[in-house]
């Protein structure tokens, strides 16, 4: 089938590090057998502005660029997700996406004409999924929303301008995928009668030639404990450390490599300046996909105590490179870890049971190999990309079959039961 894929976060030529997760599930389902063209909105901001802000990849971003086969339109539209405006975005998004729609239908609208799908998919109701709505409605084709962050759903809650708009943006929707269990709950009960299933996100397969690479001196004869993450304050990288130097005079050979980048960064820095054993904390920065996937091989252990984290893919990657992770207990990934089976759970915010979950992993060899064997077993059968585009397969084909047919899809959300969240 022909498949019309919206994403605001989506990896640019001038921006590699953006939505990678975007990329990779759309090649999934190119890799499943359906033609899958993207569409990217970028906000509209003069090339002047980013040179005052030293900030704006969107102005030089090209309007076109092929990534793997993937064709992808990047258009520009008059939406600033920065500053105050992202404050003012947040709490009325209706007021500004609605008149960026239609100021920008008119680009949109031929681009989607033209490739005539038989299914609009998107991430992220609140920009590109109301967009998708818009174009799929004009062109009577079943849509779907993908939604990736907790606090995006559970603020409409409290948020009569946050509600409308989402329930705007998913009148009419075939499925309202959640990553998480916990996310499809809050769907459902703040917005009854809108069909939500859980769909959960995958993960790339470890290339087999970074299997043969040695660890570099730096890391080797050290037991490493791997993060990777954006430097956002709900991750708590600065409590992760905070944690790690507890233990580390008890593990002198341990070593917390730390790669990422962010509004937090400076906290972060501070941190491992402020450490007992600043000696035994590494600081990579941002790195590339690939870079990641190696060090999640080099690594022993995986930590990320995130709080509010929806279903992030690096605990999958990690699984697969054969890691242990150590997790929130408040997270989407508990909907398939399992707590002293596949990794360790901590609770939420709590520097303590963080410390006490590092130092049981790296106290005990025999540990790490047994729950990082049962999650490589888990990540590799479960948690793939391809298991995933499987599982959205499912959904796009019964909406296609229900709308020839004219059959209601309230019936089709047994299909969820294809997802890992059944899994024991």
């Amino acid at each position: 089938m022909k498949i019309l894929f919206f994403g605001v976060h989506f990896p640019r030529p001038n921006n590699q590090t953006i939505g990678t997760w975007a990329l990779s599930q759309v090649v999934a389902l190119r890799d499943a057998g359906h033609e899958v063209k993207v569409v990217s909105p970028v906000p509209a901001i003069p090339v002047f502005i980013t040179k005052v802000l030293r900030r704006g990849t969107s102005a030089v971003c090209p309007s076109s660029h092929t990534w793997n086969g993937i064709e992808v339109e990047y258009v520009r539209w008059p939406v600033y997700p920065v500053g105050p405006l992202a404050k003012w975005l947040r709490e009325r998004p209706g007021l500004f996406v609605k008149l960026a729609w239609k100021l920008s239908k008119g680009k949109f609208l031929p681009i989607a004409e033209q490739f005539a799908p038989d299914i609009v998919f998107a991430h992220h109701g609140q920009l590109s999924g109301f967009v998708a709505a818009e174009v799929a409605r004009r062109l009577a084709v079943p849509f779907f929303i993908t939604e990736h962050n907790f606090n995006d759903i559970e603020s409409c809650a409290k948020s009569a301008p946050r509600r409308r708009h989402y329930a705007e943006a998913t009148r009419g929707i075939s499925n309202w995928i959640a990553v998480a269990n916990r996310m499809r709950n809050a769907m459902t009960e703040i917005f009854p009668g809108v069909p939500a299933v859980t769909v959960h996100n995958g993960a790339e397969l470890i290339p087999k030639e970074l299997r043969a690479n040695p660890r570099p001196p730096n890391l080797s004869g050290r037991l490493v404990v791997l993060c990777v993450t954006f430097f956002y304050k709900r991750k708590n990288v600065p409590l992760l450390v905070e944690s790690f130097d507890r233990i580390a005079g008890r593990h002198p050979n341990a070593l917390l490599v730390i790669a990422g980048d962010g509004e937090d960064r400076s906290a972060v820095a501070a941190a491992a300046e402020r450490a007992k054993h600043r000696t035994q904390i590494m600081l990579r920065g941002a790195l590339g996909h690939r870079e990641v996937l190696q060090h999640m091989l080099w690594c022993d252990v995986f930590a990320h105590i995130g709080v509010n984290e929806p279903f992030a893919t690096v605990f999958s990657e990690a699984m697969m490179a054969g890691k242990p992770v150590i997790f929130s207990a408040d997270g989407g990934i508990t909907d398939v870890v399992v707590d002293g089976s596949h990794g360790l759970k901590v609770l939420p915010g709590d520097g303590e049971s963080a410390a006490g979950a590092m130092d049981r992993l790296l106290s005990d060899a025999a540990l790490r190999s047994r729950l990082g064997s049962a999650a490589a077993n888990l990540a590799n059968s479960e948690l793939t990309w391809a298991k995933n585009a499987e599982n959205m397969t499912g959904f796009f084909e019964a909406a296609l079959r229900s709308r020839n047919s004219a059959i209601p899809l309230a019936g089709i959300t047994e299909l969820s039961t294809q997802s890992p969240s059944r899994l024991p």
